[in-house]
Order: C-alpha cells, then structure tokens, then sequence
C-alpha cells in the first residue's frame, strides 16, 4: 500500500526588528554597491516547517471556493495538526538537524497560537487573505523547502513490517517563488518514519543547508527580489500621468524613487499606465545602516511616507503576498 505527503520547510527572516540576520554578519553592502563583490557571510536564516498543501489534501484540511469564477484555496492547520501525529515527529527530525547545524528555528505550532485564530478564519472565509498568507506572513520567511515522500509497506509480512521511503526536497524563495535546490532519496528502508527520515536526512541535509545559506548570502549581498505595483483606485481624483509642480509625472516622480531606493537601481519597469505602474526584479536592502532589519513591509511604509509628503497622495497599503508591495492611490 503506498501512502503520499508532502511537508515544507521555511527559513525564515522577517520584518520585525531582531539583530539575528545582523549577528556575526562579516558582508559589506557597501563594498557591493561601489565594487564588485560576489558574496558575504552571514548568520544563518531561521527555519519553519509547514505542511505542504498536497498534505493537507491527503488529510481534507484543504479546500477551494469559488467566487466571481475566481478559486480560493482554504486551509485548516489546527484540524491538520490535531489529526496528524506523525507531523510533529518528522518536524521534530529535521528541526533537531538544524538546530545542530547552528540555524535558529521558529515552531510552526507556537506560531499558529500565537496568531488569532478566529481572525484567521475570517480572514479566509472573507477571501481576502488565507491562513497560509497569515502565518507566513507572521513568520516571514525566506526559503520555503518542500518535501515529497512516498511510503511502502508489506503487511504480508506481519503488523510491524520494514517500510520503504522515496522523497524530493525542493528549496524555493518564498518571495519570488523561484526554485533554488533540490535533494532526493529513493528505496530509504527502517521500521518507521521518523527514523527512515532522520538516518537519511543525516546525509542529505548537509547539501541542502549549504544552498540555503548560499543563496540568502546572495539575498544579502544583492537585495531581496521583490514586485511593486502601484494602482489608482476607481474613482480616484488623481492618475498616474498628472504632473507635480516641476512638471515631472507622478509616474516618473516614483520610478525616479525606486531608481534611487533599489540595490544598484535593480528593477525592471513592465507597465506604465496612467492607471498603474508594475515593476519586477526590485532589488531592496534587507538590513539597515546600523544593522538591523529592513523588510519588504518597511520599503512599502517608506514609499508610501514619499507620496505623501513629495506628491500630497493617499495611499492604501494592500500587499498580501510576502515578496509584492501593492499600494493603491486613493487620491489627495
């Protein structure tokens, strides 16, 4: 009989203000910005494992709803975790892996307690954001990895037979949604998950942490990738085309901004409308002169403050996803 689950993994950062990314941190974004340099060192990313959404499928703890001819995809974590047991066991495997290895860890678990449960649910029952938006975005994350496994067992052979285990783990940036590293293992064998899992994990794992940290000293190195839309609101007095008093187009006042505010001016410009303005690849800093924490939310803030005081614009923030700024104009 074969059974199917997936699990992820999240190294998380984040937008609150600890020093942990800034901790022993030897990198120089100024030396990146006036010359050329390729990499940093870095404290390690904190980790997260969440149930992927394949799991919470196999255990009816996902569903989808249809609105206007658009699905929404609805997740219950609580009912996942109380159903299943075995969860807490792997996550307490490859928790104790990268524990050892040096990388702070952030419990899934606590994290959902931590959050209002009942507005979680509101908050997917009126659409506008799911739980999974939620606690990501509680735990702010940076490297989601997500792990596939596939168990055999032959019951012809008694109540307690040998288990059989195949698994993908995949590595992607939580924010840009790009895959980075993967690792597998097929025909693992022991009498239960849990040490099928960790004897393997043991090999595997070493791989896998070395192409985290690469990739989030790039991250340091080189900004965070984000997306920045700005929209103008239905109704709205202003557009995007409308001059300030220098004869510059709002839509220039802003690209000019984030021409300044990027890493090196990385971004790339894919609409200009008199209605919206979308950019992709936006490098941004992820730490602060004196060291610590700046987010996605915090550049968001920043340029919403700008447009305010430069340009006299009401902005509303409505950014959900952990790598996209979106911020509407409402008007003067």
């Amino acid at each position: 009989m074969w059974s199917f689950c997936v699990v992820s993994v999240v190294a998380c950062g984040g937008k609150n203000e600890k020093m942990q990314l800034a901790d022993g941190a030897t990198g120089d974004m100024e030396a990146y910005v006036s010359s050329d340099v390729n990499a940093i060192v870095q404290a390690k990313p904190e980790i997260m494992v969440i149930p992927s959404d394949l799991l919470l499928k196999s255990s009816n703890c996902l569903r989808t709803r249809k609105v206007d001819g658009q699905s929404y995809t609805i997740r219950n974590y609580q009912k996942f975790l109380l159903e299943n047991s075995d969860f807490k066991t792997i996550v307490s495997e490859i928790q104790n892996a990268f524990g050892n290895a040096g990388f702070p860890l952030n419990d899934f678990e606590q994290t959902l307690k931590n959050l209002d449960n009942q507005y979680v649910e509101d908050i997917a029952d009126n659409l506008a954001q799911d739980a999974k938006t939620r606690l990501l975005q509680a735990a702010a994350p940076d490297i989601i990895l997500e792990l596939t496994y596939e168990t055999k067992a032959d019951y012809s052979k008694g109540n307690n037979p040998e288990k059989s285990v195949n698994y993908l783990l995949n590595g992607i940036d939580a924010y840009t949604n790009k895959a980075i590293v993967n690792v597998s293992s097929d025909g693992v064998t022991g009498k239960d998950l849990a040490q099928i899992m960790s004897k393997d994990l043991v090999t595997k794992l070493p791989v896998l942490m070395d192409e985290i940290q690469e990739t989030f000293n790039d991250i340091l190195t080189r900004g965070r990738e984000i997306t920045v839309r700005v929209n103008v609101a239905a109704g709205s007095n202003q557009n995007l085309y409308d001059e300030n008093i220098e004869g510059d187009t709002y839509a220039d006042v802003i690209i000019d901004y984030i021409k300044v505010n990027t890493v090196k001016g990385a971004y790339k410009l894919q609409v200009n409308t008199a209605n919206q303005l979308s950019f992709t690849n936006v490098r941004i800093n992820i730490l602060n002169d004196n060291g610590t924490q700046y987010g996605v939310y915090d550049w968001t803030r920043d340029l919403q403050k700008y447009l305010k005081r430069n340009l006299g614009l009401n902005c509303e923030n409505r950014s959900q996803g952990l790598g996209e700024v979106v911020l509407t104009i409402k008007g003067m």
